[in-house]
């Protein structure tokens, strides 16, 4: 992917970039893709996949609910609500 456009990127993560900031960062982007696109190159046929980094068996606790709550007391504390919802202002355009 050579073909960057770091305005439209900025843009959509809500960043004002000037033209220095806008080049550095279309490099570095540039140079993090390619080296992703190098990854795509290492041969992995065999290799099992790690589960755990120390590749030992991890102690697992059960899963227990150690206490109830209620919707109505979950809710309580909540600005707003709907129903048995959260309400939450619209946070996309």
């Amino acid at each position: 992917m050579s073909d960057i456009n770091i305005k439209k990127v900025s843009y959509l993560a809500k960043l004002a970039l000037n033209d220095d900031k806008a080049a550095l960062y279309e490099k570095s982007l540039s140079e993090i893709i390619e080296w992703v696109d190098n990854l795509k190159k290492i041969d992995t046929e065999g290799v099992k996949p790690l589960h755990n980094i120390t590749e030992k068996n991890q102690n697992m606790r059960n899963d227990e609910v150690l206490k109830k709550n209620s919707t109505e007391e979950i809710l309580s504390n909540a600005p707003e609500k709907a129903q048995n919802f959260f309400r939450v202002p619209k946070v996309v355009e």
